[in-house]
């Protein structure tokens, strides 16, 4: 699988961003930034380390559909690491099958330093 590195620099505390880019204190905050990606983007679960989350939203006809993840490591304010193994598709989730194989087992993970 092909590995991408994005860096940005965010003039706030590590802390902050942390905080705002989770939704923890307020889940609008995550909402709004990935409300790029789908305008219903939300998410369902925990960002607890070893936790099931949902990252949802509706398409077009008006199903839900998304990613089914696992939090593999949440380094509080430093480090979160996101792994995906599935799909929720019509409110099912798939986690096996050809639809999933090309992507299934990415990982998403951010950093955060002052």
């Amino acid at each position: 699988m092909k590995k991408i590195k994005y860096q940005v620099s965010i003039n706030a505390p590590a802390a902050k961003v942390y905080d705002i880019m989770l939704g923890l204190s307020n889940k609008s905050t995550y909402e709004q930034w990935t409300a790029i990606f789908n305008p219903t983007s939300s998410y369902e679960g925990s960002w607890d380390k070893g936790s099931k989350i949902l990252f949802v939203g509706v398409d077009d006809k008006g199903e839900k559909g998304g990613m089914v993840s696992r939090i593999v490591e949440n380094d509080l304010n430093q480090f979160i690491s996101i792994q995906h193994y599935g799909m929720l598709k019509g409110g099912k989730e798939i986690t096996e099958g050809p639809e999933v194989e090309p992507w299934a087992n990415a990982f998403e993970n951010y950093v955060f330093e002052d």
